[in-house]
């Protein structure tokens, strides 16, 4: 069966988030990740969560989220990227390239 989504949110996971972390989790037999995550939100559903570190993720085995989470994957190292290029005190340095723009993404899963 192949599904279709229309909208795919891509942010920072909040404290909020933690009990439907836990439940995608243990849907993945696995834990929920340590440190910042990124998560994938569609139909008003978590459907798949990365460390912002690096790292394995969890995602709902029931869906196809082989696709979303190889996009939250290269967000996340595009996020790496763009904390290297900054300074301490968090202003772009002058001689690093300007950060992606952002794109809405199409995702069939």
């Amino acid at each position: 069966m192949k599904t279709h989504i229309e909208s795919l949110i891509i942010r920072e996971a909040q404290p909020t988030d933690a009990a439907a972390l836990q439940r995608l989790a243990e849907l993945d037999s696995g834990r929920v990740p340590r440190g910042r995550l990124l998560v994938a939100e569609a139909e008003g559903r978590i459907q798949a969560a990365v460390p912002l570190a690096g790292g394995p993720g969890i995602a709902d085995p029931f869906r196809s989220t082989a696709a979303i989470v190889s996009l939250l994957g290269l967000r996340a190292a595009q996020l790496r990227g763009l904390a290297r290029r900054r300074g301490s005190n968090g202003h772009r340095r002058p001689w690093a390239a300007p950060a992606p723009a952002r794109a809405r993404a199409r995702v069939a899963s």
